[in-house]
């Protein structure tokens, strides 16, 4: 316990620090802090780099090392709005999107049809449920419990405040996620990161355990499914994009139509994605 309290200690005066400033240049000053930070981390600058020589063995050195600088910035980003979850959703001018491109999700829940929303951990994740919540489209979701305990109590309240159910990763909390889809709830889940329980699917070029669970839901209780993104811009704001709907045809066609959804981002916008999860075991 006193290991964990020494731990979250810099974080807490980093956040002291930045509630100082407008929120943008918490945002920004959190992102550069990262950049300088996160590299120098020996655990977290192994993870990248051995999924970027995985993905692209051709990278250079020296590519690899910028790479990692951005990725870090990107990373830092995102989880400073995350702590600011609150005032990150009350911003009007930073989030651009297409009203069009919400339609079936909102004609879906004016039949009270189960809506299933998937993304992954690329650009600024969380502006995706910013966007669902003007148009009463409140989406749950699924987070895995963190070790620290002082930071956990923070980490959750943050997504709380985008939006509930918040639901726990494990037997209980997929109970309660499936009654949420068969009351005709929203929930929105992320589809990059390894499970024991999944199958593999090519992403990237390379196979990648990637869970089945979400195909098999929608199949069953005929749930809308559709891939969202928020993607950083170069003048600061955040594009969020809606595809459009998966065809349930089968669990395998799903889950790869899904794959390929967010891969399509990822080669576009290498750098935003979240390149320490292990992708690929």
């Amino acid at each position: 316990m006193l290991r964990q309290l020494l731990e979250i200690i810099p974080f807490y005066l980093l956040i002291t620090f930045l509630k100082l400033m407008p929120f943008e240049k918490r945002v920004y000053w959190g992102g550069q802090l990262c950049k300088i930070v996160l590299p120098w981390i020996r655990k977290f600058r192994k993870r990248v780099d051995t999924n970027l020589r995985f993905v692209y063995p051709n990278m250079s050195y020296q590519k690899r090392k910028e790479f990692i600088k951005e990725n870090s910035k990107m990373i830092g980003e995102s989880f400073i709005e995350l702590m600011f979850n609150k005032e990150f959703h009350k911003l009007k001018n930073k989030i651009t999107y297409k009203k069009k491109e919400l339609t079936p999700l909102i004609e879906a829940r004016k039949i009270n049809r189960p809506i299933i929303v998937v993304s992954g951990h690329i650009g600024s994740w969380e502006s995706v449920r910013a966007v669902l919540n003007k148009y009463g489209l409140t989406s749950g979701a699924i987070y895995q419990r963190n070790r620290n305990v002082f930071y956990e109590r923070l980490h959750l309240r943050a997504i709380r405040e985008g939006g509930e159910p918040i639901l726990e990763v494990g037997t209980s909390g997929t109970r309660k996620m499936i009654s949420l889809i068969k009351s005709g709830g929203v929930i929105a889940l992320m589809i990059d990161q390894a499970v024991k329980e999944g199958k593999y699917f090519q992403f990237l070029g390379r196979p990648a355990k990637t869970s089945t669970s979400i195909a098999e839901i929608s199949l069953k209780y005929n749930a809308l499914l559709i891939p969202a993104y928020g993607i950083r811009r170069h003048d600061r704001r955040i594009g969020v994009t809606f595809d459009k709907p998966i065809e349930l045809i089968t669990v395998s066609s799903i889950t790869k139509e899904m794959n390929a959804s967010l891969e399509k981002r990822v080669k576009k916008y290498p750098t935003q994605w979240y390149w320490p999860h292990r992708r690929w075991k």
